[in-house]
């Protein structure tokens, strides 16, 4: 998942389009070993409670996807209402594309992917996603993703004015050491909300993800589907979970990668995601020890790279075109170069020239990240995580949680605690409450983890799989986000569950 950043900031770290490092090649892979439309004159309330998705109302028609040539792909759109409990009211769009079958005669049906986010377009990301299956999937397949509502294409949240930058284009501190710079984040978190709110309307109150799983039976119907054949990546596991849970019997198959649990409060996702970017960062360390990275530090790394942000707020670095860099440069930097490994190298660029007092390498990297995966990926993201994840709604409570989460992750615990103050003063309540996944009369359904994922954790799609009614594990030893980009290994698996509907034996791990 992704971070809080300036204006704008998540309230968690979700994982949209993932670099591929060599992923194109899928000959002879390794097999796996077994072990043991906005309406801006509508204000929302937060004191008034989102209306129910039940309804007697009359339902939309699904009308047949037209498709028309967009570059490469084919492109179309998908009619949802607003507001399920209202259908027969104002509608929003979803934007979708696809890439036909390779093989006409042979076509099973669509795949329809969600790279994750949230905020993502998939839209976007789909010639990635494209490079990461194998050439049996393609040929079989119409492969097909989406905008989610909210995003770029399809309604798209948008937010008046507002980059969460200061004079000299430094985002905003996301952590807080005074009680001044608390009240400065709380003050430029409610601007933010009141701008989307504007912006937005009656958008904002649903965008969430029950919403989105209930457009993607909609957008089944649409591409002409009995069932739905769907990948999901990151936050794209959530997104599946929840339509397995609303349509088990409109399943055929799922894979999910880079699982998040559904079961889990919003205070101990935050603790489990900063620990496990924890963890990854000291794999960085390891990593740059070992290499003899640009980046390096005397003495204890993690105090050396505390000490770095620490100066950066006292002091800012310089940065590209004049500008300055601050920790809220340093933390994007972070969280964008331990997501994958092949990223490493950058990071350790960025902290050595940041050490060094230019902070431009940082920067760019930051920007690199702000941009969410679409072109309103911030406002986006911001208002799904705030419908999908119940926040404490008393500001004064989150020095409490950040310093308890920072017992567990000095460096990241701070980050992700503070990055939920967003959603304390959104103006559109809840619309999912955490619970264990639910799916029954769904088919088995394959969950991969990665041991050790630092966005992710590996516990994660481990209780996923333990949820869900005929959830089977795949775990891939590596140390990267999302297994599927990385692992031909992963993708032969993914690949025999999709076409054929084998699936690996419970337990099994990839190696590669």
């Amino acid at each position: 998942m992704r971070a809080p950043q300036a204006v704008g900031r998540m309230a968690l770290v979700t994982a949209l389009t993932v670099t591929l490092t060599g992923c194109a090649s899928v000959a002879s892979p390794p097999t796996p070993s077994t072990p043991a439309g906005p309406d801006p004159a509508v204000h929302l309330s937060p004191t008034t409670a989102p209306s129910s998705t039940t309804t007697t109302q009359p339902p939309l028609p699904v009308i047949p996807v037209q498709w028309a040539p967009c570059g490469s792909l084919q492109c179309g759109s998908v009619t949802a209402p607003l507001d399920y409990a209202d259908p027969a009211a104002a509608t929003v769009q979803i934007a979708v594309a696809r890439a036909p079958a390779g093989v006409p005669s042979e076509r099973i049906g669509s795949l329809v992917i969600n790279p994750g986010g949230p905020g993502g377009s998939g839209i976007d990301d789909l010639p990635n996603e494209l490079s990461a299956l194998t050439s049996d999937v393609r040929a079989r397949f119409d492969i097909v993703s989406f905008d989610p509502r909210g995003v770029e294409r399809s309604s798209p949240v948008t937010c008046t004015s507002g980059s969460g930058a200061g004079s000299s284009g430094q985002l905003i501190d996301p952590v807080p050491t005074t009680p001044a710079a608390q009240l400065a984040l709380l003050s430029n978190d409610q601007a933010f909300a009141k701008q989307c709110e504007q912006g937005s309307g009656s958008l904002l109150a649903h965008v969430g993800t029950v919403d989105t799983a209930r457009d993607l039976d909609r957008m089944r119907a649409a591409l002409g589907d009995a069932q739905l054949t769907f990948i999901g990546h990151s936050y794209g596991t959530l997104l599946g979970a929840t339509y397995a849970e609303l349509f088990p019997t409109h399943v055929r198959a799922m894979v999910l990668d880079g699982a998040i649990d559904p079961a889990l409060t919003t205070d101990q996702y935050v603790i489990d995601q900063a620990v496990s970017f924890e963890a990854g960062l000291q794999s960085f360390f390891a990593w740059c020890a070992a290499t003899g990275c640009p980046w390096r530090p005397t003495g204890d790394p993690t105090t050396a790279l505390l000490d770095l942000i620490q100066r950066s707020r006292a002091q800012p670095l310089s940065g590209s075109g004049g500008g300055t860099a601050g920790p809220g440069e340093l933390y994007n930097a972070l969280l964008a170069g331990l997501g994958s490994r092949s990223s490493w190298p950058s990071l350790a660029g960025a902290l050595a020239g940041s050490q060094a007092g230019n902070g431009s390498a940082a920067t760019s990297m930051s920007g690199r990240y702000q941009s969410g995966g679409s072109s309103n990926g911030a406002q986006a993201e911001q208002a799904i995580d705030c419908l999908d994840h119940p926040v404490d709604r008393q500001p004064s409570s989150y020095p409490v949680l950040a310093a308890q989460a920072g017992n567990s992750a000095p460096v990241f615990g701070p980050l992700l605690a503070w990055g939920l103050l967003g959603c304390a003063t959104w103006p559109a309540l809840p619309t999912r409450t955490p619970a264990p996944a639910s799916d029954p009369g769904a088919p088995p359904i394959l969950v991969v983890g990665t041991t050790g994922d630092p966005v992710t954790p590996y516990t994660w799609a481990v209780d996923l799989a333990r949820e869900l009614n005929g959830g089977v594990l795949l775990s891939w030893q590596g140390q990267s986000h999302v297994a599927s980009f990385y692992s031909p290994c992963v993708r032969a698996a993914a690949q025999a569950y999709l076409v054929a509907g084998t699936l690996p034996t419970p337990g099994a791990t990839c190696t590669d």
